[in-house]
C-alpha cells in the first residue's frame, strides 16, 4: 500500500474509535493544564489556622488577632487549647495561633504561640514565613509589642518519610483505578461463560475481594523498605489498613462501576485514568488548601479521597488514636456503600445490553 492509502486507513481506525481518542488526545491534555490552574502561590494566603483564647483574652483580643491573620489565613475558633491541637492533628488548620490576655495594653510585651505540627512537613518552610507575617500583622493592629513563639508538636519527620503514605495512596489509586478494571476488561471474552455458571456479582465481588487481599503484599513491601531505611512510619497499624482497604474498595467500586458502565470498552480504562488524574490533582495530597484557590479547597475538603489522604497520613505520621478520625472513617464506609451501589446498578446496565 502507498502512504496515502495507509494515512486513509489509520483515519478510519481513528473514526471507528472516535471516544478513546477523544479521551486520550482531548481530554487528558486538557485536564493535566486545567490542573496547574489550581495552584495560586508557593506561600498559602487562605490557609485554615485554628485561634484559641488563652485565659483573660477578651472577644476584643481574639478579633484583633483574627484581622491580623486574614492576610494569609482563613481563622477558626476554637473553644480550648485541647480542641485546637485536635483540629491540628485532624488537619482542618494547619496553625494555631493562642491568643494572650494583655495584646491590648499599651506598653507591654505580648507573648503570642503559634503551634504547628512536626508530621505535616511540606508545610514547614511557609509556617516560618507566615509566623514573621503574623507577628508583623498583629503588631500593627494592637497597642502591645508583639513577640511571636513557634512551638511545633509531634515527632519530627523528614520530607521522604512524609512522602510514603503519599506515594502508598498513589499506588492503591491507580491500583483500583486503572490496574484492576484493565485485568478485568482482559477476561471479557470469558465474562459471558463465567455468568453460566454463577452471577456476574458474584464474579465482580471475586475479584474485588481477591485484588483487595493481594494489596497486602505492596503494604508489606513498602513497611518492610520503610523500616529497612529507618523510617518512623507505622504502615501496618490497624487504622492505616483499615483506611487503606477502604480506599481501595470505594475506588476499585468506582472504576469497575465505569468499566461496565460503558461496555468493557477500552475508552473506560482512559475514563479511569482521567479520574486517577483528577484525584492526584484536587485532593491536597501534599500541600494544605491555603495553597490553592479558594473553589480548589472546596473541592478538595468535599472528596473523599482527601479524608483519606489525610487518615492515611495521620494514622503512619501521627501518634493519634483512631478515635479521633471517626468521622473521617465513617464518611469513607459511606462512599464505600455509595461506589458499591453505583458497582450494581451498573451491572445490571451492562447485563441488559447483552
Amino acid at each position: 500500500m502507498d502512504l496515502p492509502a495507509l494515512l486513509r486507513k489509520e483515519s478510519i481506525t481513528v473514526r471507528r474509535n472516535l471516544g478513546l481518542i477523544v479521551v486520550l488526545l482531548v481530554l487528558l491534555p486538557g485536564g493535566i493544564v486545567a490542573g496547574t490552574a489550581v495552584f495560586e502561590q508557593t506561600i498559602p494566603r487562605d490557609v485554615p489556622v485554628g485561634v484559641v483564647a488563652e485565659e483573660g483574652a477578651t472577644a476584643d483580643d481574639i478579633a484583633i488577632a483574627e484581622a491580623g491573620l486574614t492576610a494569609f489565613a482563613t481563622p477558626v475558633e476554637y473553644e480550648s487549647a485541647a480542641d485546637a491541637r485536635e483540629g491540628l492533628q485532624r488537619e482542618e488548620v494547619y496553625l494555631v495561633v493562642h491568643v494572650p490576655s494583655d495584646v491590648m495594653d499599651e506598653g507591654t510585651d505580648a507573648n503570642v504561640t503559634i503551634v504547628s505540627d512536626h508530621a505535616f512537613v511540606p508545610f514547614q518552610e511557609p509556617v516560618n514565613e507566615s509566623a514573621g507575617l503574623a507577628e508583623s500583622e498583629i503588631d500593627r493592629l494592637v497597642r502591645a509589642d508583639v513577640t511571636v513563639d513557634h512551638e511545633r508538636v509531634g515527632d519530627p519527620h523528614t520530607l521522604s518519610e512524609f512522602l510514603v503514605p503519599t506515594g502508598l495512596f498513589a499506588f492503591v489509586t491507580l491500583y483500583a483505578l486503572v490496574y484492576l478494571p484493565y485485568q478485568v476488561r482482559s477476561e471479557r471474552p470469558v465474562l459471558d461463560r463465567l455468568q453460566t455458571e454463577s452471577r456476574l456479582e458474584t464474579v465482580v465481588a471475586s475479584k474485588l475481594l481477591f485484588y483487595g487481599i493481594v494489596l497486602a503484599i505492596p503494604a508489606a513491601v513498602v513497611a518492610a523498605t520503610g523500616a529497612w531505611l529507618g523510617y518512623d512510619v507505622s504502615i501496618l497499624s490497624p487504622l492505616s489498613v483499615a483506611v487503606l482497604g477502604l480506599t481501595f474498595a470505594y475506588l476499585a467500586a468506582i472504576g469497575l462501576a465505569v468499566l461496565f458502565a460503558l461496555g468493557l470498552r477500552q475508552s473506560a480504562l482512559f475514563v479511569n485514568l482521567g479520574l486517577a488524574l483528577a484525584v492526584f490533582g484536587l485532593s491536597s495530597l501534599v500541600y494544605p488548601v491555603g495553597f490553592f484557590s479558594r473553589s480548589q479547597g472546596t473541592i478538595s475538603r468535599a472528596l473523599p479521597t482527601h479524608y483519606s489522604a489525610i487518615a492515611m497520613r495521620s494514622s503512619m505520621l501521627r501518634d493519634a488514636p483512631a478515635s479521633l478520625y471517626a468521622d473521617y472513617l465513617l464518611w469513607l464506609i459511606a462512599t464505600t456503600l455509595a461506589s458499591l451501589v453505583a458497582l450494581k446498578l451498573a451491572l445490571l446496565v451492562y447485563r441488559r445490553r447483552r
